[in-house]
């Protein structure tokens, strides 16, 4: 989450559409005293991180400011596979880092081994993960700070009603940053890659342009088509079968 007072807005970091790149981008903007890492936050009484959701945003003091709010969204395919990769990057730098208390970094740890636990049970084959994947770890926020692979829609909408002022589509990120920057009234900087891997991924498959569609079999996307329902219906993109 950025927060510029300054300029009077607020993006919103659904994980694995372009945050960390808007993060480089416009840290000369972000203006937040929230840390991206795992921390206690003494307005929600739980530990959240950067991707915090639009509904916990709304209990923070910063919702009553009145500044113009935005989110980036992405289709549900490429970031659900770009959400196993970062899960097994996590499992490898996050315990190395240091927390702000150790009981967070328990808590943390807890949430590595479970997750590490499923990847290795599929042997590290996104589709057998995805279709072992429970229900409830996608669709409930509280219970896995560590796996925030929820429907971009929360980032978004309320109830089904759009909740921010700008939704951009990390499918046509260019244009809609430069978009994003000209509504705030922001310089439009040069913008930093910072997901390289994301970036140089495949090649983008079909008229859907979707890029790692190709590496996913007809189960796995049918259970994705289930689990972001929503998403492709909110943001319309488009559903394969």
């Amino acid at each position: 989450m950025i927060i510029s007072h300054a300029y009077k807005f607020v993006l919103l970091s659904p994980w694995k559409t372009a945050s960390s790149t808007c993060h480089a981008t416009l840290s000369i903007y972000d203006e937040s005293h929230y840390l991206r890492f795992f921390y206690f936050n003494k307005y929600l009484n739980r530990v959240v991180h950067q991707h915090v959701t639009l509904a916990e945003y709304l209990s923070l003091p910063e919702s009553r400011l009145g500044y113009f709010t935005a989110a980036f969204v992405r289709n549900p395919y490429d970031r659900a596979y770009s959400g196993f990769l970062q899960l097994q990057d996590d499992i490898a730098i996050q315990p190395k880092i240091v927390f702000e208390h150790s009981w967070i970094k328990d808590l943390v740890k807890a949430q590595i081994v479970e997750n590490q636990k499923r990847i290795i049970e599929a042997e590290y084959d996104f589709n057998k993960w995805i279709l072992a994947l429970p229900e409830y770890e996608v669709l409930e926020v509280g219970r896995n700070t560590n796996m925030p692979l929820h429907p971009a829609n929360y980032w978004t909408h309320l109830d089904g009603k759009q909740g921010v002022d700008f939704i951009g589509k990390v499918e046509h990120f260019d244009f809609d940053f430069r978009h994003f920057c000209n509504i705030t009234g922001i310089d439009a900087p040069n913008i930093k890659s910072a997901n390289v891997r994301d970036e140089n991924g495949p090649a983008p498959t079909g008229r859907s342009g979707y890029k790692y569609l190709s590496k996913m079999s007809s189960p796995a996307i049918g259970r994705i088509n289930e689990l972001f329902k929503t998403d492709f219906e909110l943001f319309g993109y488009e559903v394969v079968t």
